[in-house]
């Protein structure tokens, strides 16, 4: 590929949680004089924080991660650059391009495959402001969703209604989300993710692994680097530490300053 290709540097970030993919790719992006490597992540939060902060005008996405995905990864976004999906498999092809992304690239990245989404970039105005706008509608139809008033939970043949209004937090827990009312844990098929956008306004996602019901946040004490720790107002005295990267929505929902 002729180093002409284009006019000025693009910034380019790499996000993947592995590092050998992340070494081959950018072994590949070598061809390309013009992109320009300022950061790699290798989980979702790091991903967030460095996209915001940094701003590249490129992103290569990885989709699988611990933590939260690519999917959510947009979600979290201030800034939008160009995004090309990174995935290992070829069943997420369609809801990237639903997600609106420049385009997607399948694992082992071809370099024939990988010229085909340069020139894609190249051929993509630079100061098109489209895509953070459709990518918000897209977000915001799905939060339009109606609100949930109860959560169902199996045991054995049957299954029984949570009150959304007894739940105290909702904790990630491996491959199952747990429940916590006043004096129970439940477990649930459900993830976070799903259930964020279908809670009633009063649940607050405050890290990866756990949303809160602010009706039931009995204490609010300062944390380590700007973080906080709720202490929850259940029969165990329930603490959840929140994550940096949620800062943001946890004082907007809380009126913290």
């Amino acid at each position: 590929m002729s180093g002409s290709l284009f006019q000025e540097i693009v910034t380019t970030l790499l996000v993947d949680d592995e590092v050998i993919a992340i070494h081959r790719l950018k072994k590949a992006l070598q061809v390309y004089p013009q992109i320009k490597i300022v950061g790699e992540a290798m989980d979702g939060a790091a991903a967030v924080e460095l996209i915001n902060r940094l701003r590249p005008e490129l992103v290569f996405l990885d989709i699988r991660m611990p933590g939260f995905n690519g999917f959510e990864v947009l979600d979290r976004l201030t800034y939008m650059p160009m995004i090309v999906f990174v995935t290992a498999y070829e069943e997420y092809a369609i809801r990237a391009f639903e997600k609106n992304s420049l385009d997607y690239l399948l694992k082992p990245v071809e370099e024939e495959r990988l010229e085909m989404t340069i020139n894609r970039i190249r051929q993509r105005p630079k100061q098109e402001t489209e895509l953070l706008s459709r990518i918000k509608m897209l977000l915001g139809e799905q939060q339009s969703e109606p609100r949930i008033s109860t959560i169902p939970v199996r045991s054995g043949d049957k299954i029984f209604l949570v009150h959304v209004q007894d739940v105290v937090l909702l904790e990630a827990r491996e491959k199952y989300v747990v429940v916590h009312t006043e004096g129970e844990e439940q477990l649930i098929d459900y993830s976070l993710s799903y259930l964020e956008g279908r809670l009633p306004e009063t649940f607050v996602r405050v890290h990866r692994s756990y949303i809160v019901n602010k009706l039931k946040i009995r204490e609010i004490q300062k944390y380590f680097k700007g973080t906080f720790m709720l202490l929850m107002n259940d029969r165990k005295g329930s603490k959840v530490k929140t994550a940096a990267s949620y800062n943001d929505t946890i004082k907007t929902k809380l009126l913290l300053p």
